[in-house]
């Protein structure tokens, strides 16, 4: 078994044994870990926001999902918890919850979830950032997703015959099922649960295909730049180009993100490099915010374009940004001095904003 360890404020090291979290724990554990926040098994398939629509729901057929999720872009998740060991059965599973799911209608899926309706599972995201989608977009991509919903696999190990049969059916018929496998650390008074994504390449790769022309443009633009970035300053990031109109580099806290972000409408776009503050509390919000600019005013930092911030959303986030005319996105698409101005303008924002940030919440 392995160690983690912590350093703390005095010098001293503090580790976490990983132990297996089948000796102690029940299926259920699990289930309600992940169902009080889904970011742990998708925060590294999507960054998307995410709600979850039922837990253990039961199905015409009878059968009952563990967990039903949905993100912001209406992308339909199955997910089913296997405590320890996952068996070649808990993929039959999937595939049963999905066919089942697929001989609803919309009207029939919603009698059945804690939403009333698709416009009120749209409006439970904040959907400000990305004005071109709207809830015909959103109606399509749940559409689909109820017809044929992502799946995926939780458990302590997934084993080697699973791994191979769900690699099979991504490669060999575009299916987009990943499993999830986790680390388990503790100590008396602290958790700590590493997941690790098998299949999210592949799954990545199958949305590609799947993208309308102007999502392969976002991914066109940010792979360019997220390669540039890779190589500023390697180890911030292992994430992939996605097919949104913004892409979120880590800030090493998990209510804290850099983003790299597309506005406007098509034919007159403005480019921004961000700082999110997104802690539950505003006050604290707005005291990041308020930290981080005078850091950046104390630091001097190499950005000679007009520092940003406001409060967005109705969650009371705040953000601090630069931005630059872009015009339409094919223009982005050409412009090697923006794709220089975006990488450089990020860097600087993570290597001289991080340290302040890991002081402030350490």
């Amino acid at each position: 078994m392995s160690l983690i360890g912590f350093r703390r404020e005095d010098g001293e090291i503090e580790y976490l044994e990983e132990v297996e979290y089948s000796e102690e724990h029940l299926e259920d554990d699990l289930h309600e870990v992940i169902h009080s926040d889904p970011r742990l098994v998708m925060g590294t398939l999507t960054t998307r926001e995410n709600v979850v629509l039922g837990s253990k729901i039961q199905l015409p057929t009878g059968k009952e999902p563990d967990l039903l999720v949905c993100d912001k872009r209406g992308t339909l998740t199955t997910i089913e918890f296997k405590r320890d060991r996952s068996p070649r059965s808990a993929v039959t599973q999937l595939f049963d919850y999905a066919s089942s799911l697929a001989r609803l209608d919309q009207d029939e899926f919603f009698d059945l979830t804690t939403y009333e309706s698709l416009e009120e599972l749209y409006e439970a995201f904040d959907h400000e950032e990305d004005t071109e989608f709207d809830i015909d977009d959103f109606e399509r991509e749940f559409a689909e997703g109820l017809e044929s919903p992502q799946l995926m696999l939780v458990a302590y190990t997934i084993t080697d015959d699973v791994r191979r049969m769900t690699r099979w059916l991504r490669d060999a018929h575009d299916l987009k099922i990943n499993c999830v496998e986790f680390d388990y650390y503790e100590r008396n008074d602290a958790e700590m649960f590493v997941p690790t994504i098998i299949g999210a390449d592949e799954t990545q790769e199958i949305k590609e295909r799947e993208a309308s022309p102007k999502q392969k443009k976002y991914r066109r633009f940010f792979g360019d730049v997220l390669e540039r970035f890779k190589e500023e300053l390697p180890g911030v990031t292992s994430r992939s180009a996605s097919s949104d109109s913004w892409l979120t580099i880590p800030a090493g806290h998990s209510d804290v993100e850099f983003v790299w972000h597309f506005k406007g409408d098509p034919g007159d776009k403005e480019f921004h490099v961000v700082m999110n503050f997104q802690f539950d509390e505003s006050a604290r919000n707005e005291e990041m915010l308020e930290t981080m600019l005078a850091a950046i005013e104390d630091r001097s930092l190499d950005i000679p374009e007009e520092i940003h911030s406001e409060e967005y959303g109705s969650s009371g986030y705040t953000r601090l940004y630069v931005r630059r005319e872009v015009g339409r996105l094919d223009d982005a698409l050409e412009d090697e001095e923006l794709k220089e101005w975006a990488v450089d303008r990020l860097a600087e924002f993570h290597e001289q904003l991080t340290p302040v940030l890991d002081e402030e919440l350490r």
